[in-house]
């Protein structure tokens, strides 16, 4: 066994030679052929045909020339001065005065903070397009349950180990009571004071 697994090391190790001796040929070869220049009798044939004038040739010269009229890129003083006469009232005057007129508008608005004040009349038409959708609408805390029976059943037991001596509350009377509560605590229902 010990000499089954020396003879594939070996093998394993004359083929990853042979591979490293492949790439490196081949890039000795991709070296000679990119790396030196070819010797005279490889380059082309003198070409025989009278030049002719090509206007996208003259034009790819011209160029360069157009360039130089152009102006430098730079700030000049007049630009500058003209630039801050406009800019400055804009940045320290005109936003300023145009964002916190909105803000306070919005701050004396109904809907201002709506999230913090209990009865606002947008946070009660939030509430209700939430109660209109069928997935987030909850009226009974059982409705998330997969067995409600099951859980009800459970509770009957917990309370039947738990109850003090004595005690004649039941588990059904408890959420038969409890399915009709209105709770004062209860963010939703308006004091009626």
């Amino acid at each position: 066994e010990l000499s089954d697994s020396a003879a594939m090391t070996s093998s394993r190790r004359s083929g990853r030679l042979l591979l490293a001796l492949a790439g490196a040929l081949g890039c000795c070869q991709l070296f000679r052929f990119w790396s030196f220049v070819p010797g005279p009798q490889a380059s082309p044939a003198p070409w025989s045909e009278a030049p002719h004038f090509s206007p996208v040739v003259a034009a790819s010269a011209a160029m360069p020339a157009l360039t130089m009229l152009a102006e430098n890129a730079e700030a000049k003083y007049g630009d500058y001065r003209r630039w801050s006469s406009v800019l400055v009232p804009l940045s320290t005057l005109v936003f300023p005065a145009v964002g916190f007129g909105a803000f306070t508008l919005y701050l004396f608005s109904e809907d201002f903070a709506f999230q913090l004040i209990p009865g606002s009349k947008e946070g009660q038409r939030r509430a209700a397009l939430w109660d209109a959708n069928p997935r987030t609408a909850q009226e009974n805390p059982m409705d998330g349950l997969i067995n409600p029976d099951d859980y009800e059943k459970g509770l009957e037991e917990a309370w039947e180990r738990a109850k003090p001596k004595g005690s004649t509350v039941t588990v059904k009377d408890k959420l038969k009571q409890w399915s009709s509560q209105n709770n004062p605590h209860f963010w939703r229902n308006k004091l009626s004071a």
